[in-house]
């Protein structure tokens, strides 16, 4: 609404008044009508133009990666024999972007016309949102009103996780004689072999069998590998704000994945504890477990019936870091409750680092008898700077 334009119609308004009163006549009448005519005629134009235009927006997919751009198609149509003016084109703005599109550009549409862009969208953050065209803003020809119109069928993706590549992470020169004698661990040697496939450990090619047989040939195990890494996630959503839970749990799962790349890299066997009604277990050997984790993680919920001291107590329940070289959790909030949680299954001392994403830790007491690390890593910072 323009106030300055509606403040002359209305000082117009009260002069066709006076204009009446005082002298009468056909001339005072019809600018009377005229004035009264002409907001009018304003928001029948309007709702014309929202009943009549024509508008579609798609992705190549509904399946996206974060911050991978895909290609993004509008199109706005007027089929009717006027013309359209001063329309703005409004777009989910807090999970993604639009490239290419100025956000306060005005479009018009003549007669019998087709406006279409093709366009690259690019999501922030995992998960299942909004994107694309929120709303059109249409003004009429006078600049008297402007009336935002909410489309009822919006584009919604489906926004996948992404691998984040880097060389080291933070403390890895504490791990290196840990690094070395998991490298060296090994199963049960009296086994049979099979043919080497894609995504099998290499450090389980049997090279007297590779010899004999003329190509690569591995150690079929016949005892459990135990794990050198535990990685554990806080299952809990804290937020119902979108906007605030989307940024931390997105940057989670990116953590979590990215600690699994890169033990999967090193040839480090480690196990991921998911938790919702219960404890799943992922263990990762190799690149098929690594592409196993990464769609649990694609539909992976925060839930806030789930708590992180729930998931410590059933992990203690199951014994399950007895075996482990090192603990790494990946939590929202850390607090005391929680780190006695932590040293109470960490029953053989080893190494323990917590990854805090969002808050602040707030005052923590470290048990200086153990060896533990807190990190924090941003969730407003590209990965490689928030590990620094």
């Amino acid at each position: 609404m323009n106030r300055g334009r509606l403040a002359v119609l209305l000082c117009a308004f009260i002069l066709s008044l006076v204009g009446i009163s005082c002298f009468g006549g056909p001339v005072t009448y019809i600018f009377f009508w005229m004035v009264i005519a002409v907001p009018v005629i304003s928001l029948l134009y309007i709702l014309f133009v929202i009943v009549f235009i024509r508008f579609h927006q798609e992705t190549d997919g509904r399946n996206m990666v974060v911050g991978s751009p895909g290609d993004f198609y509008i199109t706005l149509q007027n089929d009717t024999p006027f013309s359209f003016s001063s329309l703005r084109i409004v777009f989910y703005s807090s999970f993604s972007t639009v490239d290419g599109i100025e956000p306060d550009a005005v479009y018009e549409l003549p007669p019998k016309s087709v406006i279409k862009k093709t366009t690259r969208l690019v999501c922030r953050y995992r998960g299942e949102y909004k994107v694309g065209i929120k709303s059109i803003s249409v003004e009429d020809f006078f600049g008297l009103f402007t009336v935002v119109w909410r489309i009822s069928e919006p584009l919604s993706v489906i926004v996948e996780p992404a691998v984040i590549d880097v060389d080291r992470l933070p403390g890895d020169e504490k791990d290196e004689a840990s690094r070395h004698e998991n490298m060296t661990r090994r199963v049960d040697p009296s086994i049979m072999v099979r043919e080497y496939s894609e995504g099998d450990d290499i450090r389980f090619i049997s090279w007297k069998a590779t010899a004999a047989m003329q190509k690569l040939m591995v150690r079929e195990k016949t005892s459990e590998e135990k794990s050198d890494i535990m990685i554990v996630m806080d299952p809990k959503r804290y937020d119902e704000d979108m906007e605030r839970y989307l940024p931390v749990e997105n940057r989670m799962v990116e953590l979590l994945l990215l600690l699994s790349s890169v033990y999967s890299k090193s040839f480090m066997p480690h196990d991921v504890m998911l938790f919702n009604e219960d404890v799943k277990q992922v263990s990762v050997r190799n690149v098929r477990d690594f592409d196993e984790l990464y769609g649990d993680m694609v539909r992976y919920h925060f839930r806030q019936e789930s708590s992180m001291e729930a998931l410590l107590m059933r992990l203690y329940d199951m014994r399950a870091a007895s075996s482990c070289h090192m603990l790494i959790f990946i939590v929202q909030s850390l607090t005391q409750d929680v780190l006695g949680l932590v040293d109470m299954i960490n029953v053989d001392n080893v190494t323990v680092k917590i990854y805090t994403v969002g808050e602040e830790t707030g005052d923590i007491t470290l048990d200086p008898g153990r060896d533990v690390t807190v990190i924090p890593v941003s969730c407003h910072k590209d990965m490689k700077e928030a590990l620094g």
